[in-house]
């Protein structure tokens, strides 16, 4: 029997607003318990699909729609669901099933969590595996769903350094351009090539060095933290890079007894993806229940106390 895969299961956090033009100005106009109460009456009334139909392949293919499955309301404000994202354009081999068409789609369960908040706002926990997950068809399906769309945005959420600040290092992986510079003197080739940095205890001071000259700049611009990832590397006796040519790096670390993974270049570009403490099944994927008590719990714990309470 193969070895289960255990790929980190996360969730990243948004939510959606309404404005309307007040004159020159745009002005927030909050969802009422009303409208949320309809739009989970027509997630539940979703037409289902049909997977044997090309009409509804094709809905799957546009990613404009999902299909929900286990949709609950936990409470007023409170929904938690699975909803599927869909993949599709590139064949391959199956040990199982042999050739697989490109034409043909793959759906993966992700579980979400909804909740509307006494200020009006939508806020939305959506579940990631490993690299895999859809918050846009997500946000795309609910959009479709809600009574009035007009003047609806998405924002998300981001990290900034405060929330590592008890992070315990123990290996940084950077992303190096291969490109010939003056300085480094690498090769021609192009490309690029990945450096690691590992303690060898926690009094390294590689744990320092890391935890004081790189970690304080996430959610900082990509030159702020290029130059300081170039400048902890070029400490090294190994190797001297220049700022332009980190093109990406990873801080793997400890944080409050659970293994964390710090995208450092991932701040600016999407939202911040929490790790969940949640096993998944002989499948690989997680349960729903316990998921979305995870999502719940930091959904509570770092955006609505931040958002809603300042």
């Amino acid at each position: 029997m193969a070895t289960k895969k255990n790929e980190e299961v996360s969730a990243s956090f948004h939510y959606l607003y309404r404005v309307r033009k007040s004159g020159e100005d745009d002005v927030v106009f909050p969802f009422t318990l009303a409208e949320y109460e309809q739009m989970f009456a027509r997630m539940q009334a979703q037409k289902p699909f049909d997977l044997n139909a090309e009409g509804d392949i094709d809905r799957l293919r546009s990613r404009k729609e999902a299909p929900f499955e286990n949709l609950t309301r936990m409470s007023d404000r409170t929904i938690t669901g699975t909803f599927k994202a869909s993949y599709w354009g590139h064949g391959y081999d199956n040990t199982e099933k042999g050739k697989i068409s490109a034409d043909s789609v793959n759906l993966r369960p992700f579980h979400f969590v909804l909740y509307l908040s006494e200020s009006g706002n939508i806020y939305i926990g959506a579940q990631y595996l490993g690299l895999f997950g859809g918050y846009g068809t997500l946000k795309d399906t609910l959009l479709g769903v809600l009574p009035d769309r007009k003047g609806v945005r998405s924002a998300s959420f981001r990290l900034g350094a405060s929330y590592y600040k008890n992070a315990d290092p123990k290996e940084i992986r950077v992303n190096v351009s291969n490109r010939a510079t003056s300085r480094a003197g690498r090769s021609s080739l192009g490309g690029k090539m990945m450096i690691a940095f590992t303690r060898s205890n926690k009094d390294d001071p590689l744990v320092e060095r890391v935890r004081s000259g790189v970690i304080p700049f996430f959610g900082k611009g990509r030159s702020e933290i290029q130059k300081a990832v170039a400048g902890l590397m070029n400490q090294s006796d190994i190797v001297e890079v220049d700022d332009d040519d980190i093109l990406d790096c990873t801080v793997l670390a400890d944080m409050n007894g659970k293994a964390t993974t710090i995208y450092m270049f991932d701040n600016g570009l999407r939202a911040t993806r929490f790790k969940l403490d949640v096993e998944v099944d002989n499948d690989g994927h997680p349960e729903n229940a316990d998921t979305c008590n995870e999502i719940l719990t930091a959904l509570n714990e770092y955006v609505i106390k931040v958002k809603e309470n300042g």
